[in-house]
């Protein structure tokens, strides 16, 4: 199993692919948003199951994530939602 738990910005920038539970701990990211997310083409995601494994593991593109964030912020204006 790969976990990726390193805090270190050097580490967390270099990254390019994490697990769900490093994209919530790191960007507020939980499942269903990362599932909508995922399925309206908006971030990228990978599966780590072989063809004939029953299950695999889903990855998600850190530089995906931070594109659409910034995406959102441009959207906005640049406000922040208080």
């Amino acid at each position: 199993m790969l976990k990726m738990r390193s805090m270190s910005h050097d580490v967390h920038t270099q990254t390019k692919w994490a697990d769900e539970k490093f994209i919530t701990r790191n960007y507020g990211l939980t499942h269903t948003p990362l599932f909508n997310l995922r399925k309206a083409g908006k971030i990228r995601s990978i599966s780590t199951a072989v063809d004939g494994a029953k299950y695999g593991k889903r990855l998600y593109c850190i530089a995906s994530i931070e594109a659409f964030f910034a995406n959102q912020e441009k959207s906005e204006g640049g406000a922040i939602a208080r």
